[in-house]
């Protein structure tokens, strides 16, 4: 028996439910095997365990500091009349208090749904709906459709959410979730099931509105930090091109200027098939941690897929399923 002690934003397979405070599961690492996941009843057990011995010691570090207060006073006041000491107990308002911090469950939870495989959308170098960014995505899908094949899906959105998705976008409105990007994300849910590597176009210039999102996607970032660079190959494409150069340098620094954490992978290489080896490696590592450990003869996958399996291999009760929505499949750490 073991269990995991996960990172923030590591994602999970969650297998089975063995009781109120554990899962059964697996990180999703390259032959991560299985094991027990707390659930958010545990997690809250524990964050309750911790606030309670940290409030201990609190307590017992002011009491000693009132003890020595009291100690010290009486070294240099001396003995008063009956024994009593010329010193007041003001004194102890000066010692500093120190605030217990409590740890506030947030109302979704410990854990935030995503799909069980994530989908991958690129961004950048600039601003979609000019050439040299269409035709790089274009050549990195094609690179990693060549390379996958059967294995990899292009998931094809539909115009209307994509229309209401950029609208709001441009107003600003995704302080939690953009409109239109449920429905995406729905469909891309049921796709998941298929356990295929997704690839999702959703022609965005910027990764916010996203990164928290129900989506989870995988976000990749085809960088260009010269500007020189860029708009060399602007010029190259014709003066058609060249009437929006100043807004493709904007938004190629701005994507720039993002924190490297806002994306999942950065392609900061200046050949093109350097810039693909990359990204394929990357999604090839995905592949491989998507899939169950199967090294060992004790971990097979139709063992590790299968929940039925799990439950007659740990003589479990086979839990009681509800048909609910596929965004139960994956779980990950929200931040």
């Amino acid at each position: 028996k073991q269990w995991y002690q996960r990172r923030v934003r590591d994602c999970l397979h969650v297998k089975a439910k063995y009781n109120e405070d554990w899962w059964i599961g697996r990180v999703v690492k390259v032959d991560a095997p299985i094991g027990f996941i707390p659930a958010p009843c545990k997690l809250k057990k524990l964050a309750q365990e911790a606030a309670t011995n940290i409030n201990q010691q609190q307590v017992a570090r002011r009491t000693t500091l009132q003890a020595k207060e009291e100690v010290n006073k009486k070294e240099e006041t001396g003995p008063g009349k009956n024994g009593e000491t010329r010193g007041s107990n003001d004194s102890l308002e000066l010692i500093p208090q120190t605030r217990v911090s409590e740890i506030e469950p947030k109302s979704q939870g410990p854990y935030e749904a995503v799909p069980v495989i994530r989908p991958v959308v690129l961004c950048g170098p600039s601003l979609r709906g000019f050439e040299i960014t269409d035709l790089m995505h274009k050549a990195l899908v094609s690179a990693m459709k060549k390379q996958f094949e059967d294995r990899l899906e292009s998931f094809p959105v539909d115009e209307k959410c994509l229309k209401i998705l950029h609208a709001s976008i441009a107003n600003n409105k995704y302080s939690n979730m953009p409109d239109g990007l449920d429905e995406i994300t729905d469909a891309v849910y049921n796709a998941a099931r298929g356990f295929k590597l997704l690839l999702v176009d959703l022609k965005i210039n910027s990764p916010v509105p996203l990164r928290n999102s129900a989506l989870g996607p995988i976000l990749v970032h085809i960088k260009i930090s010269n500007t020189k660079v860029l708009q060399n190959l602007i010029k190259q494409r014709g003066s058609e091109q060249k009437r929006g150069m100043t807004a493709q340098v904007y938004a190629a620094t701005k994507l720039c200027d993002l924190d490297r954490r806002n994306f999942d992978v950065v392609l900061s290489e200046h050949d093109y098939n350097d810039a693909a080896e990359h990204l394929i490696n990357y999604m090839e590592k995905y592949w491989r941690a998507s899939r169950p450990y199967q090294s060992s003869k004790k971990h097979h996958d139709s063992l590790l897929r299968n929940t039925p399996g799990i439950i007659n291999k740990l003589g479990l009760r086979s839990p009681k399923v509800s048909h609910v929505s596929g965004r139960k499949q994956e779980h990950r750490i929200a931040v």
